[in-house]
């Protein structure tokens, strides 16, 4: 028996929510995982850079999970959602226009920093591996900002700049939002409007 097109979009958004979930419980275990070990490390002040990196991807992870994901389209306002030329009501939508907002906010911020701190993951392992580095002159402020601060500072420029200022796809502060999914753009085609009434 085949699912119905509205079946099968309910079916997605219930599938976004479990492996957010999921997820979620995975860069929970790496982070508590990373904070028990630094207060094992009496000895050193600091945790090594690699891990810190780890303990900022996954925290990162950890919001995104919840925010886009698991929470998903509860924070989206009540509306109809057009797929392949079948409307119906986005799922479980219960939140309003000012939640949505926070939802684009928050979501831009965490995952820019997530996919952020993939790049300077691999930059701690290339300065340790290829370039010969100590862990104690990655510990210096110099490095510190580049590796742990600056994908965080891309996740915030990012949220200001397209969320509050410029919007998403040319429409302003309808990102991920319910308005987002009745807006007539060039640039968007039932992909993208699927895709955030499935996550929110």
């Amino acid at each position: 028996m085949s699912l119905s097109p509205e079946e099968s979009y309910l079916a997605k958004v219930i599938a976004a929510k479990i492996s957010g979930l999921l997820s979620m419980i995975g860069s929970g275990l790496i982070i508590r995982d990373v904070i028990l070990r630094w207060r094992r490390r009496k000895e050193q002040q600091f945790l090594p850079i690699v891990p810190r990196v780890i303990l900022s991807m996954s925290v990162a992870d950890f919001f995104t999970s919840f925010f886009v994901h698991f929470i998903g389209t509860w924070m989206v306002p009540k509306g109809d959602v057009t797929i392949l030329d079948e409307t119906f009501p986005i799922a479980l939508a219960t939140g309003s226009d000012a939640t949505c907002k926070i939802q684009a906010f928050i979501s831009s911020l965490f995952s820019l920093a997530g996919i952020s701190t993939n790049a300077t993951l691999a930059t701690a392992y290339w300065l340790l591996v290829c370039r010969e580095k100590k862990e104690i002159d990655l510990n210096k402020w110099k490095w510190q900002i580049p590796l742990l601060w600056f994908p965080w500072l891309i996740g915030v420029a990012d949220s200001f700049i397209f969320v509050i200022g410029f919007g998403f796809y040319g429409h302003n502060n309808a990102w991920f939002c319910g308005s987002f999914l009745s807006v007539e753009s060039p640039h968007r085609d039932w992909r993208n409007g699927e895709l955030a009434a499935i996550v929110g």
